[in-house]
């Protein structure tokens, strides 16, 4: 996977290729000139991609026909076999038991006990220091990264090395080598903690993973998760949860501040998801996701062999001018209907509403006690950069 430095502006090409045909042969990196993995990975597999949002969202929602599989040889490498990759009842099944951690009701909790908490305690070290901060690594790739270690039941003083860590294992510039080895230092930690919550409960989330259960829809009986299906979920929190809302975050802040819109949406917090819903369509921090075919099909006119690769561009999808006017500009006053950046069908993000309150706690912390924030006119000018990933360069900023 791709990320900063790679591609700043990947939508004048996402709207050559949607223009002559929603899906075209060949891996999403090739139609930038880019050798991705890909290749590596999938050997003689046909490859596709998808770049308009109705064809995008046909595959996303066929979830039998285009399979999550695709994960076994990319992120389940270092995961382990977790729900992302499921599908059918084994999904629903998995699904069942770690949807009730994530309602929004269940937000609620998640807000008072660890989110509020760790942005008050961030801003505070920022309001006694003063001055110029790069609020994108000061501030956005901690609180996500802080609030799942202390979900998890890391101890306070751990959670700076767990944030190390994570950073390193979710970064998209890092070695794989480097990754690995991050993955396997949280994995021992973890270990420790699963080990403890199945002799001593308690009510954080890992604590909730090892008592909970669900009933399978064709038999009857009850199942838990095991040890190393905990791991792998908590793993897969990190780049899926902690990973892409660090980076969403300094998305909202810089659309923000370049748009002049920071005092408006502070004055007016009525304005605050209206903000985030565009930012998310405006620049996901994923664009894009990969499927396997499961069986011959035809696919906007294009014969999809069995076993293929599909690639459905959530970024070219976001930005199809037939679902939305002027769709490369953000705009706070656009009309909110529903994007791709969480996906939808089976495999709808089950973390989207803790992803929606982090921004939005974050953000309230950020309005009420960084008075004149404003974008800093002695640093160099931020950019969004990325293919796959999409992310700020920084969020340099003064406050007063």
């Amino acid at each position: 996977m791709l990320g900063a430095g790679v591609v700043d502006d990947p939508y004048p090409q996402y709207d050559e290729l949607r223009e002559s045909g929603p899906v075209h042969e060949h891996a999403l990196t090739e139609a930038f000139g880019l050798a991705g993995p890909e290749g590596s990975i999938w050997g003689d597999r046909k490859q596709f991609a998808c770049y308009d949002w109705e064809t995008v969202d046909q595959v996303l929602r066929d979830a039998e026909l285009f399979s999550s599989e695709w994960y076994e040889r990319s992120i389940g490498v270092v995961v382990g076999r977790s729900m992302i990759q499921m599908g059918g009842i084994e999904h629903r099944r998995y699904r069942g038991l770690v949807q009730p951690a994530f309602t929004r009701r269940e937000m609620e909790t998640w807000q008072q006990r660890w989110v509020a908490p760790m942005v008050e305690e961030i801003v505070d070290g920022l309001v006694r220091r003063g001055g110029a901060v790069d609020l994108y690594a000061e501030l956005c790739s901690k609180v996500p990264v802080f609030t799942i270690a202390s979900s998890f039941g890391a101890e306070p003083e751990d959670v700076p090395r767990f944030h190390e860590l994570a950073v390193t294992f979710t970064g998209a510039t890092g070695s794989p080598v480097d990754r690995l080895k991050a993955a396997e230092e949280i994995a021992t930690y973890l270990k420790g903690v699963i080990e403890q919550r199945r002799r001593e409960p308690r009510d954080d989330l890992i604590g909730l993973l090892c008592e909970v259960e669900v009933e399978d829809p064709d038999d009857g009986t009850r199942h838990r998760l095991d040890d190393e299906e905990i791991l792998a979920f908590a793993r897969l929190m990190l780049p899926a949860g902690a990973g892409t809302t660090y980076r969403a975050l300094g998305l909202l802040l810089l659309a923000l501040l370049e748009n002049d819109a920071f005092e408006r949406v502070r004055d007016d917090r009525s304005l605050l998801d209206p903000a985030i819903e565009e930012t998310l369509r405006w620049e996901q921090p994923l664009s894009s996701v990969g499927r396997l075919a499961t069986r011959d099909t035809e696919l906007a006119g294009v014969e999809i062999p069995a076993g293929s690769v599909m690639q459905a561009s959530l970024g070219a999808a976001n930005h199809d001018p037939a679902r939305w006017r002027e769709p490369h500009r953000w705009d706070l006053d656009r009309p909110v209907q529903p994007h791709a950046t969480f996906g939808s069908g089976p495999h709808l993000c089950v973390g989207m509403h803790l992803a929606r309150m982090e921004l939005r706690t974050a953000m309230n912390g950020i309005f009420d006690r960084l008075p004149g924030l404003r974008l800093d006119p002695d640093a160099r000018a931020p950019w969004v950069t990325g293919l796959t990933f999409r992310m700020p360069t920084a969020v340099p900023v003064l406050f007063e």
